[in-house]
């Protein structure tokens, strides 16, 4: 599993919407990158976007890695009450969606201002999840 990092011009902070009882820093992903092995903070990454047998992971700083795994093997490790499968190529973190449509557009809009397509068969699904975590920010 080899990460390609694929970066950006830096600009404005992109900055995530924790629940007071999400615990903030407790997991990590490692990702073999150059030669040596970096870590990331579940924290920062806003999205996940799978490509077949690899995923593009994207981060608050607006780096983008390639990893040579797939988006169901992240989704079987991601916590689940912090990240949303919403369609068949994206697993988002809640604590970066800043709004959402449930209309014919059916999507949500990212801090970065990415917006990523919701699966019309799990749109009844996605729209309760994420309706119960907007409600724990408010508590």
């Amino acid at each position: 599993m080899e990460a390609t990092a694929i970066t950006s011009v830096p600009s404005l902070a992109i900055l995530p919407q924790f629940p007071a009882s999400y615990q903030r820093g407790t997991q990590r992903i490692a990702l073999p990158y150059l030669n040596r092995t970096i870590f990331i903070s579940v924290d920062d990454i806003l999205c996940l976007q799978g490509e077949g047998n690899y995923t593009f992971l994207f981060t608050r700083d607006r780096k983008r890695y390639l990893v040579s795994k797939t988006l169901k093997e992240f989704e079987k490790t991601l916590d689940g009450s912090m990240f949303l499968r919403i369609h068949k190529s994206y697993i988002v973190n809640l604590a970066y969606v800043q709004r959402s449509v449930f209309n014919k557009d059916r999507q949500v809009q990212l801090a970065d201002g990415r917006e990523v397509a919701i699966s019309r068969r799990r749109m009844k699904d996605i729209s309760q999840q994420l309706t119960q975590f907007w409600q724990k920010l408010l508590n």
